[in-house]
């Protein structure tokens, strides 16, 4: 009996483990460009933290605004992000997928879209 509750105890533990060393993958600062269709490359930034064991960040450029969606998918590696600009109200939306260090896909803006490619900051000062 002593083994099956211990079973238990790992088989509910590990998935909230193994959820926040998910999320410490995609925690942190990540900077790249987008190409809109037709148009001329814009720097993009991202931050990235937790809270409560959730998602969340905000677009640094190009412009400063918080997620109002986070999504991460470890199994696919799949990450979606929603923000909308509070001045123009124009939705920004990240479909990507993150391999190592980098996470490649597509960023709209209102009716426009273009390939992005962002990569994560890796510098650690001595």
């Amino acid at each position: 009996m002593r083994s099956f509750s211990l079973v238990a105890a790992i088989l509910v533990v590990l998935p909230l483990t193994c959820l926040s060393i998910d999320l410490e993958t995609l925690k942190g600062t990540w900077s790249g460009s987008w190409t809109p269709k037709g148009g001329v490359i814009d720097a993009v930034t991202v931050e990235f933290h937790e809270e409560n064991g959730k998602l969340v960040g905000s677009f640094r450029t190009p412009v400063p605004m918080n997620y109002s969606k986070a999504e991460y998918d470890s199994k696919t590696g799949k990450v979606t992000l929603e923000a909308t600009d509070p001045k123009s109200g124009k939705l920004y939306k990240v479909d990507g997928k993150l391999n190592n260090f980098e996470i490649k896909g597509t960023l709209t803006a209102g009716d426009v879209t273009g390939d992005v490619l962002l990569i994560k900051w890796t510098y650690v000062p001595r």
